[in-house]
């Protein structure tokens, strides 16, 4: 085992650098130890009248309110869970009938694919999106439902958006708002009231929990058709038997928030001493969206007429996960839309990684990704 941080996470093999949390975070022990808790009662199905039944559902209840609680839900919203953010989005753009859909253009591909027709709120160099261009966009559909989509944090650069000005200037106009904040919840401070959106999306396994439970909050006034039918589970908008263990693991992971934003200062100092020590390395090098608020452990960083596929290949001899920020299923790599919307030249596309470090990143860690990235820049770069 690696040092153990006083969080609850932990990598296994002491040799790996991780640095892809933003890809999927560490399962926290604390959500292994719930999982393998709920796994010991056999029977799990929530729906069932007999006791082990009404023993499941009680599991449910609780998670739900500890969703409540910990994101800080309105009393006029509803819980759904989902199979993660993935289909909480397609829930939202499919299952949501008669509405206009007007979206970023930095969208994670379950809200861009998703979405019918929509209207593209371009963002400015730094990845923020353009509030006059929203404005705009809404004036025009002035006399139409109109659902505004927004991500809370850019999951490749980390960019925050002003997701306030943005709700305010959707309900000015009549629209309802909807944030992804899969890549907030255990980075930053998520409370729903607060931010004021109508519908909110998250995923489990981004903060500690295991892949396979989503969260989908909304407004209880608004009517949204299933897309999954079946039983008439989750209030009739997610037809299937729940997926007690790993709605456990994620209520587990919830509890586990407190934590993990204690440690933000400490991520947001390694992030600052990765990005400063390649800065004094390499001059010429990108860091996009730096100007902007961001997430405190994410970097997505330009190395000049090295491509990103022969980084990846390089950390990964080394040991290091990081990632390129954007990969079709195929494996195929793909420009990113993000940075080619922030106006990235396709060069600079080409060759970007995410580093997205977390609770178990240690200064030598940083090191070792530094000098990895040096030496892939050195040996690739000699004329």
């Amino acid at each position: 085992m690696i040092d153990k941080p006083s969080s609850s996470f932990s990598l296994e093999n002491s040799d790996c650098v991780y640095a892809d949390y933003n890809a999927t975070a560490p399962i926290s022990e604390n959500v292994k130890k719930r999982v393998f808790e709920v796994l010991s009662k056999q029977t799990l199905n929530p729906s069932s009248l007999h006791r082990k039944g009404q023993e499941t559902r009680k599991i449910l209840q609780d998670a739900r309110d500890i969703v409540h609680s910990t994101i800080g839900i309105p009393n006029d919203k509803e819980i759904v869970f989902t199979s993660g953010a993935t289909e909480a989005n397609n829930l939202i753009m499919r299952g949501i009938k008669g509405y206009q859909h007007v979206i970023s253009a930095i969208e994670h591909p379950s809200i861009l694919n998703s979405a019918y027709k929509p209207h593209i709120i371009p963002v400015n160099p730094e990845g923020v999106v353009d509030l006059s261009e929203l404005e705009q966009i809404l004036s025009k559909l002035e006399g139409n439902r109109a659902i505004v989509s927004v991500m809370m944090a850019n999951n490749e650069t980390g960019v925050i958006q002003p997701i306030k000005a943005i709700v305010e200037i959707a309900h000015k106009f009549g629209a309802i708002c909807h944030t992804d904040a899969a890549q907030s919840v255990g980075k930053i401070e998520v409370n729903m009231e607060d931010l004021g959106v109508d519908l909110l999306t998250l995923s489990a396994h981004k903060f500690g929990g295991i892949a396979g439970s989503g969260v989908l909050v909304f407004d209880k006034k608004l009517m949204i058709e299933p897309i999954i039918v079946g039983g008439g589970q989750e209030k009739g908008l997610r037809g299937g038997t729940e997926n007690i263990v790993a709605i456990a693991g994620l209520s587990a992971a919830l509890q586990d928030i407190p934590d993990l934003l204690s440690k933000i200062d400490e991520i947001w100092g390694l992030r600052d001493q990765l990005e400063c020590e390649l800065l004094n390395l390499v001059s010429d090098i990108k860091i996009f969206g730096k100007a902007s608020k961001r997430l405190p452990n994410t970097s997505f960083i330009y190395m000049p007429r090295v491509k990103s596929d022969v980084q990846l290949m390089n950390f990964d001899l080394d040991n290091i996960a990081v990632s390129n920020g954007s990969a079709c299923s195929s494996g195929k790599v793909e420009l990113s839309h993000v940075l080619l919307a922030m106006g990235a030249t396709k060069e600079q596309a080409e060759c970007s990684i995410r580093i997205s470090i977390g609770p178990g990143t240690k200064s030598r860690d940083i090191k070792k990704i530094v000098d990895c990235w040096y030496n892939v820049y050195k040996r690739s770069t000699v004329i």
